[in-house]
């Protein structure tokens, strides 16, 4: 069983446009028939879970971007970068969780049913961002975890790797959910365009 979430990463070079913290990470969800859910950015749960929400499927992708100044193209300064995404409360109970646009909501379940099994959260990417033939290293973005109200994260900070990263285990009947903030290396001289890559976000359930 295999849910795919995409979220879009570009980045613009040389002004070209290129109080309830213990459960807002992670709860146990009530055991049901085998089914998967996964949210990055916009989703598309009706309603929150704690009320009775039921879960939908969504097919925007939201994209984060970034237009790096000329005078600091390659200076090394990390640039931030901002998202599309507006989602801002948890689909578990509306508590306001991130702050987009500087941060995008992840979040996943999974109910295995009575055949048990833990799921596995990945993000897979291309090796670089593209713009015509130029390209730009795809591990010049990284991205930082955190929530409002968080003391423990579920998912860890990383830098793509042109591949496919493991995020997170998902044991049967649990909802793990973060804030992600992107971000630019900058440490790279490339020609002036709008370079865009995709990364594939899955969770798998044997």
């Amino acid at each position: 069983m295999t849910i795919p979430r995409l979220a879009s990463l570009c980045a613009g070079l040389c002004g070209v446009a290129f109080p309830h913290a213990a459960d807002a990470y992670t709860i146990t969800i009530t055991p049901g028939s085998r089914a998967l859910y996964l949210q990055v950015g916009a989703g598309g749960y009706s309603g929150f879970y704690i009320s009775g929400g039921t879960p939908g499927n969504n097919s925007t992708i939201n994209t984060v971007s970034v237009t790096v100044p000329a005078a600091s193209v390659g200076s090394g300064a990390a640039q931030a970068m901002t998202s599309n995404s507006s989602v801002a409360q948890s689909p578990i109970d509306g508590f306001t969780f991130c702050n987009p646009p500087s941060q995008v909501y992840i979040g996943a379940w999974s109910r295995p049913g009575f055949g048990g099994g833990v799921a596995t959260l990945t993000v897979t990417s291309p090796s670089s961002l593209t713009s015509g033939g130029d390209t730009i290293p795809f591990s010049q973005i990284s991205w930082v975890m955190s929530g409002n109200g968080d003391v423990v994260f579920q998912f860890p900070n990383g830098t793509f790797t042109g591949g496919t990263q493991t995020l997170a285990n998902f044991p049967a009947n649990t909802w793990k959910e973060q804030c992600m903030t992107f971000s630019y290396a900058n440490t790279v001289v490339p020609a002036a365009g709008t370079y865009n890559g995709r990364a594939t976000y899955t969770l798998s359930l044997p």
